[in-house]
């Protein structure tokens, strides 16, 4: 055998028996953790945070193996029994070591899991606006997982905390009717009765966190590009917490293979992403459910974008995009809404660039079409576009190019309030810049959620004006 060779089976062996090392280092970790966890033996605080380590040095040694997700879950699990234990940072340790484990493996079965425990941190420090953003996550996208259901419980009991007393006996009502659990079905029913006696207010029992056994798995699978946690905002239940119980999916247009406009390196898709995601942040903070239908560069159908929303009952829908143009000097902001008849030919333009890759066949459009003026919310739609393109301008001091109507695909599937809001030119090159500005974006954001909220704002008053009937898009009045 020559030299070289000789070389590479020694290098090929030390590799295979360092992954038998780390596999059976996992196995003696994960076989401990299920020890401490189901109480076979009780661990100092001292042997949790050893744990810790360790898990955190079997990642080290191998980020990318099939069982690195499991062992950050158990890195998580381990921060929430710290906090029984006594360690005044656990809590926020538990949280950051769940997100990390939502943003670095987001395939990781554990997910709804994290959400949960995320959200049950979040409640032990007193941020009750992001617990309840988690809680919601988990009810909206994990509707078919057993955590759903406690989940609910707790959302009811911060409703009930903060004296929504009807939002929370909603919840409850929700649980007993649909829960599969009967302990979870026995505690809401007492729950719901203890609300509705004022004398006796809902009291939250201590639960002490149960985890399931770490499993090493087999085979490694390869890992997405990992995302960079999203900021939230902080926010009080006091402002317009009751809104929670409403949907708004933010759609950030373009996305993967699609880049959208652009001039030179600034290009739309990143754009909106980011400002979708400030929509979204601030939305929440404010009590709003939002889910957005992309949170990292991937492509999306517009058909698809459209059945997302349909799919978690959206209340509202807003496609966020940047506009182009041949013209370099075309620039303001423009907001659409869905009619059969465009305003002109230049929102046709636009709205033909929009619709590519729609998704659709003929047949398909031409059967949305014929049923466009009967399901869509036309009206308020338009008022939505006015309230929403009137913030924006009063905010940034861009010119108005007004609200316009056309028929874009991505609204055309909804029926509810949908709005395309086109937040200015990237080929333009003074508006480009400022559309890449962290600063510029937080502006718009904070505009879209400023006319969004007049919307709903006026939707009260037309629904007191027209009857005795609660509007379906509005949920509570600002205190």
């Amino acid at each position: 055998m020559k030299p070289c060779y000789v070389w590479i089976v020694i290098l090929l062996s030390a590799v295979l028996l360092s992954g038998c090392a780390t596999m059976s280092t996992y196995n003696e970790l994960a076989d401990r953790h299920y020890d401490y966890t189901t109480g076979e033996k009780q661990a100092t605080l001292d042997e949790w945070h050893g744990l810790i380590s360790e898990f955190e040095n079997i990642i080290r040694m191998d980020a990318e193996s099939e069982s690195a997700d499991d062992a950050q879950y158990a890195i998580a699990s381990c921060w929430v029994w710290c906090i029984k234990a006594g360690d005044s940072e656990a809590p926020q340790r538990a949280i950051a070591a769940f997100r990390r484990l939502i943003y670095t493996h987001p395939d990781s079965e554990h997910l709804p899991q994290a959400h949960y425990w995320i959200a049950r941190c979040y409640t032990l420090i007193g941020d009750s606006a992001r617990a309840s953003h988690h809680y919601q996550i988990v009810t909206n996208r994990y509707a078919d997982k057993d955590i759903a259901a406690e989940a609910l419980l707790e959302l009811g009991r911060t409703y009930a905390q903060h004296g929504y007393k009807k939002r929370a006996e909603t919840l409850y009502v929700e649980i007993v009717e649909s829960a599969a659990k009967k302990g979870i079905v026995s505690t809401a029913s007492k729950e719901l009765q203890e609300l509705k006696t004022p004398q006796n207010p809902v009291t939250i029992p201590d639960k002490t966190p149960t985890q399931p056994k770490v499993e090493p798995q087999a085979e490694i699978k390869p890992k997405p590009p990992a995302a960079d946690p999203e900021a939230l905002t902080p926010g009080s239940l006091t402002r317009e917490f009751g809104l929670t119980a409403k949907t708004i999916v933010i759609d950030a247009g373009h996305g993967g293979k699609d880049p959208g406009g652009g001039r030179g390196d600034i290009i739309e898709k990143p754009i909106v992403l980011s400002l979708s995601k400030k929509i979204g942040a601030i939305l929440r903070a404010k009590g709003y459910t939002v889910l957005l239908t992309r949170e990292t560069d991937r492509f999306i159908s517009l058909k698809e974008r459209t059945a997302f929303a349909t799919r978690h009952k959206a209340d509202l829908f807003l496609s966020i995009h940047a506009n182009a143009s041949k013209n370099r000097q075309a620039n303001g902001i423009e907001t659409y809404y869905l009619d059969v008849k465009s305003t002109d030919k230049n929102a046709e333009i636009i709205a033909a660039r929009e619709n590519a890759n729609s998704g659709y066949s003929i047949q398909e459009l031409e059967s949305l079409l014929k049923g466009l003026i009967v399901e869509s919310k036309s009206k308020d739609s338009r008022r939505l576009a006015k309230y929403v393109q009137q913030e924006l301008v009063a905010s940034t001091g861009a010119a108005d190019r007004g609200v316009k109507h056309a028929r874009f695909v991505v609204l055309i599937g909804t029926s509810v309030p949908a709005i395309l809001v086109e937040t200015g030119f990237v080929t333009n090159p003074t508006e480009g810049r400022k559309l890449t500005s962290d600063a510029y974006q937080q502006q718009l954001a904070a505009a879209i959620v400023q006319g969004i909220e007049k919307f709903l704002g006026s939707a009260a008053q037309i629904s007191q004006d027209n009857s005795n009937q609660p509007n379906k898009y509005v949920a509570t009045t600002k205190r």
